[in-house]
């Protein structure tokens, strides 16, 4: 039955070959993973009869040629009788015990484990011959070992050493038809096995062959010389002053892009393209502008500068000095306290009071300041708080310029 079993398997696979084209895989840093049948013969000391084995083994291509691949077996083995001549046995025969074993009337002892399972676990090395056609043999070595389970329920550990040979057959790119066998040592027992089987490998991963690309098409007549312009602005390279002009942008007579404002940005890029010609402008043509604020508060009826507002009025001087042709608009303010008259001229000197002070500690013209006081009118907080009317007690101004060049 065991033989049938195997030979049916391999017709099968026979089969599969015939049907697909030879494609070599072999192929370098690919995996692997083989499920394979086959027998398993012990030693004839081990008295166990051939069984049939069952395994799987993953591997990997490190090249072509080299491939290590790890295997798990697994068989079921019936235990064997084996006889052995004992001396005179009466002719009415008889029971009785021998070396531990049970001798029947005929002479033979059956071993007391009797029937075993065994699975086998190894690291084997493959070198692979003729890598890159479609049938690949090999040889292998490996090491690993065999757990016995015998149906006494005592169990054995052994260490195993193996070698051996086999062949790949490609019937497709990621597909092969494999057949194994190997002698086995199993050095705790000091007997010698041998395993043998068929079985189906899926290959994934790995540098797959390309296929080699075609020929280059002839080479056309060369073309009659034109002068280059490879900014294709319509001004040959040689006199183009702008050559990488981007495509589709509008350019003068050297091949530079149009900046109709001379600011420096061209056209394509100005998002301010009117700038008037004496200011400044920013990377995307845009005029540069600077503002400034003021704001200095005071004290209850009060209109004299304090010394701890001195840095935020020359920020304003400075400023102005900067910009000489810039002018600034003062504006006073008061809370409601006090009648509407009254805090008019209460702002009035509190405005003049800081016009004065950039024209006298400063040098600012006073030409160049406007005072204007709001009195009550423009409240900034309400007047209902110490906090509130304390706000509105100022003097602002904001002023704002561009820079010119």
């Amino acid at each position: 039955m065991k033989k049938k079993l195997f030979f049916v398997l391999l017709a099968i696979m026979m089969s599969l070959l015939l049907c697909y084209p030879a494609v070599a895989a072999n192929r370098a840093g690919a995996g692997s993973v083989t499920p394979f049948i086959g027998g398993y013969n012990f030693d004839g000391d081990e008295h166990l009869d051939k069984a049939i084995l069952y395994g799987f083994r993953m591997g990997y291509n490190f090249t072509k040629h080299w491939t290590l691949e790890g295997v798990l077996t697994y068989a079921e083995a019936d235990g064997r009788r084996h006889c052995k001549q004992w001396g005179h046995i009466g002719s009415g025969g008889y029971d009785g015990t021998h070396e531990g074993g049970l001798i029947n009337n005929m002479g033979c002892v059956k071993s007391d484990s009797g029937d075993a399972k065994m699975v086998g676990y190894k690291m084997e090395v493959l070198y692979n011959f003729l890598p890159d056609g479609m049938i690949v043999p090999f040889v292998a070595a490996g090491v690993g070992g065999r757990h016995m389970n015998w149906d006494d329920r005592s169990n054995d550990n052994d260490f195993v050493v193996d070698y051996g040979a086999g062949v790949k057959i490609f019937f497709a790119e990621d597909w092969a038809v494999r057949g194994d066998i190997r002698h086995i040592y199993v050095t705790d027992e000091n007997v010698n096995n041998v395993e043998y089987g068929i079985g189906i490998s899926y290959f994934f991963g790995g540098k797959k062959e390309q296929a080699p690309p075609p020929p280059p098409p002839p080479k056309p007549e060369p073309a009659p010389f034109v002068e280059p312009d490879s900014d294709g602005d319509g001004v040959i390279d040689r006199l183009d002053q702008c050559p990488d002009t981007p495509a589709g942008v509008i350019v003068d007579e050297v091949g530079c892009p149009i900046d109709t404002d001379r600011d420096g940005v061209p056209d394509y890029l100005d998002k301010c393209p009117d700038t008037p010609i004496e200011l400044k402008v920013d990377k995307d043509g845009c005029p540069i502008r600077v503002t400034i604020n003021l704001n200095v508060l005071f004290d209850f009826d009060k209109s004299d500068v304090k010394p701890k507002y001195h840095s935020e009025i020359k920020r304003v001087a400075d400023y102005m000095n900067a910009y000489p042709w810039e002018k600034a608009t003062l504006e006073g303010h008061t809370d409601s306290r006090g009648t509407d008259a009254y805090n008019q001229k209460l702002s009035q000197r509190r405005v003049d009071a800081i016009k004065n002070y950039l024209v006298d500690k400063f040098g600012i013209g006073a030409d160049r300041l406007t005072a204007v006081g709001y009195g009550e009118s423009r409240p900034i907080a309400t007047n209902d708080t110490d906090e509130g009317r304390q706000l509105n007690r100022r003097v602002q101004a904001v002023m704002e310029t561009y820079i010119r060049r």
